[in-house]
């Protein structure tokens, strides 16, 4: 008997999906909110925005970062400010990007592969202890 039914376990993983998408929004536009503010808050919340999509986005995250560091130029070639809007955009969609892959592609994979390792290691050790033994 499962612990959770299906439809319970559904509901979970969209409530979960739903309140990451909502933290990653509010995260964005909080930071473009605070572009035009003076100078060290605005460092605070590109800070806060970064550090925080970092830890949404869990290890996957680091690959955007891992990227744009192997690039000959670094981050020289993107020719507007660090409060500029477009800028804020896509560092927020590397993040975001990055964390649907692992939450809502890879994560679930795996889960479901694991849940069928388990089902066949189970039906392997039932059938085993089911075989007759030869007396000696």
């Amino acid at each position: 008997m499962p612990l959770l039914s299906d439809e319970t376990r559904a509901r979970i993983r969209r409530a979960v999906a739903a309140g990451w998408i909502l933290t990653c929004v509010f995260l964005l536009v909080r930071t473009l909110y605070l572009r035009h503010a003076p100078s060290k808050v605005w460092w605070d919340a590109e800070e806060v925005e970064l550090l925080l999509m970092a830890a949404l986005s869990g290890p996957t995250s680091f690959l955007p970062i891992w990227l744009s560091s192997m690039t000959p130029l670094g981050s020289q070639w993107w020719p507007y400010p660090g409060n500029d809007a477009r800028t804020i955009i896509v560092v927020w969609l590397c993040f975001f990007a990055a964390g649907c892959l692992q939450w809502f592609l890879l994560v679930p994979w795996l889960v479901h592969k694991g849940y069928d390792l388990f089902d066949y290691a189970r039906a392997r050790f039932r059938h085993r202890g089911q075989q007759k033994r030869p007396m000696l």
